[in-house]
């Protein structure tokens, strides 16, 4: 399941009001994509996180993914225990950016998004991967 979430993300350090609407935005983005995807999983999941900015960030990767998984609570799953892997990243989008096995959902939006000017956060949950192998 994949899915993008339009504005910079609040970082756990934010006010408790900002981080509160990042979290409902968050919830609504997920639960649009759910209606096609599928539902609420009670297996654990691996969690991909890419804030895609324009220009420059101070938002350090670390502060990036507590207000979203938190937002996934009860949406995407039961709770954010199931998270057994997350990988963040931040990622500039600029002139001739290429990505190599990224979807076309996530390419599309970069077409979308860098025409407007809009940074995005891309979050993909797949199934838990196999833990008796170090990637």
């Amino acid at each position: 399941m994949e899915f993008i979430v339009v504005g910079a993300p609040r970082s756990a350090n934010a006010n408790p009001r900002s981080r509160r609407r990042w979290r409902e935005r968050v919830a609504r983005a997920a639960r649009e994509r759910l209606k096609e995807e599928g539902g609420l999983t009670e297996a654990d999941v691996a969690v991909l996180i890419i804030y895609f900015y324009q220009g420059e960030t101070t938002l350090d990767v670390d502060n990036i993914a507590k207000s979203l998984l938190d937002g996934l609570k009860g949406v995407l799953f039961r709770d954010d225990t199931q998270v057994s892997e997350l990988l963040i990243r931040k990622t500039r989008l600029s002139a001739g950016l290429s990505l190599a096995g990224a979807s076309l959902y996530l390419l599309d939006a970069i077409e979308r998004m860098s025409e407007t000017g809009s940074d995005f956060v891309y979050v993909r949950a797949d199934p838990t991967p196999d833990h008796s192998r170090i990637p």
